[in-house]
């Protein structure tokens, strides 16, 4: 059976099957590593980026703590008492023993030594992210050393790898939700081209690509907007200004659709009216940079391939870039492997965002670009911004918003 991804009506959601995938791909994987079970914390920061590992064990949005043991059933301690009845917030998770999460330390303790874990190898999730560390620690400071001092013999390994690593390529589902994601992003494109008229306020263009996506099924998700005569080349957090838009106004966003927990980005920009030469010189750098570094995104290819194409176009024409290249997208944004930094004319060569990781794309690996381009001989304080969502199929790489890259600069 064909799924319609743009057939909002139809939910798409995990199956036992996929559980059970995922259970079976982290637990192998923990065998390998020495450990008997894993401790993973999670909390809503950066839009719930903080919140993946929980969400691909649980199938929930659960901040809180997740025993996963390596082998028996996983114990959640998430929320207020209410949340975990059978019609509370955790209601229809995959994990059944679910605990309320005020107070539980003592509680913790007590369950890690009654499954004999007094002396065992428990890997800890939630200390930051591996390269680029862009999620901040999710691991309670109080909690974790309380913990540490009633199992004294108890070895606390730093594991955040082992999750990430059993989420870089996606299931056939995931890939699935993932596209049903890229069709809201597409619905707030539309959403973002019909309510940015002359006179609305930034907000109102906001509030309408969120409707967007919520009326149909999507949850809420971040977006950087930014408007006016001269945008930055990056647009800048929630919440949205007040400004009324003017003719003449270009806005440049950064923006995910998120179904199921699951992230498609897209990265637009748009003109009030016909845009000077210099914004039309600096979209065009923008596309050939996205045609040139999705190109090289195949299945066997380096990654260093792709970042290095991405950048080719925007070096040639002497231009300059605040974030250039590509990262994984998945249940947070970014994801491993990721390259946006760095590079000539780029920018915090030194930062962890900038390092090119030694990896070859896969099939069924997911990825955002962006193309944040300005012209420094022209201004430096000013520029578009261009990206799209990319799955990596056997044919190659295949875009999944339907945005087209070409047009995006609205003349009205």
């Amino acid at each position: 059976m064909t799924t319609n991804y743009d057939d909002f009506s139809v939910d798409i959601d995990f199956s036992d099957t996929e559980r059970e995938r995922r259970w079976r791909e982290v637990r192998w994987r923990m065998d390998h590593a020495g450990l008997d079970a894993l401790l993973v914390w999670g909390n809503e920061t950066k839009w719930q980026a903080g919140l993946a590992n929980n969400r691909y064990l649980s199938g929930r949005v659960a901040p809180g703590c997740i025993l996963f043991p390596l082998e028996g059933e996983p114990v959640i301690w998430s929320g207020f008492p209410h949340d975990v009845t059978p019609y509370g917030a955790l209601a229809g998770g995959w994990i059944q023993d679910t605990r309320a999460g005020q107070q539980t330390t003592r509680d913790i303790i007590k369950t890690l030594k009654d499954r004999n874990y007094n002396s065992a190898a428990i890997g800890v999730v939630g200390f930051g992210t591996t390269r680029p560390r862009v999620i901040s620690e999710t691991v309670p400071y109080q909690q974790f050393s309380e913990i540490k001092t009633a199992l004294a013999q108890v070895q606390f390994i730093d594991s955040a790898w082992l999750l990430e690593q059993a989420r870089l390529i996606k299931s056939a589902e995931e890939i699935a939700v993932l596209r049903r994601a890229g069709a809201l992003a597409r619905e707030m494109a539309h959403a973002m081209y019909d309510s940015a008229v002359v006179g609305a306020h930034e907000y109102q263009v906001y509030a309408a690509m969120l409707h967007a996506s919520l009326s149909r099924g999507g949850e809420e998700e971040m977006n950087w907007m930014s408007s006016g005569a001269v945008p930055p080349p990056h647009g800048k957090r929630p919440p949205s200004s007040a400004r009324r838009l003017e003719a003449g106004d270009i806005i440049v966003s950064e923006y995910h659709a998120r179904y199921k927990g699951y992230l498609a980005g897209a990265e637009i920009s748009i003109s009030l009216g016909k845009p000077k030469k210099e914004y039309e010189e600096i979209h065009e750098i923008c596309v050939a940079s996205q045609l040139s570094g999705i190109a090289a995104m195949k299945p066997g290819r380096p990654f260093a391939d792709a970042v290095l194409a991405f950048r080719k176009p925007i070096i040639d024409a002497g231009f300059s870039s605040v974030e250039c290249g590509l990262h994984g997208h998945g249940l947070a944004s970014p994801e491993f492997p990721s390259t946006m930094y760095g590079g000539k004319g780029g920018a915090w060569e030194e930062h962890a965002y900038a390092r090119i990781p030694s990896i070859n794309f896969q099939e069924n690996m997911v990825f955002a670009t962006a193309s944040d381009v300005f012209n420094p001989e022209w201004s430096e304080k000013t520029g578009l911004m261009l990206g799209r969502t990319i799955v990596i199929t056997a044919d190659g790489p295949e875009e999944i918003t339907g945005i087209p890259l070409e047009s995006q600069l609205k003349v009205v």
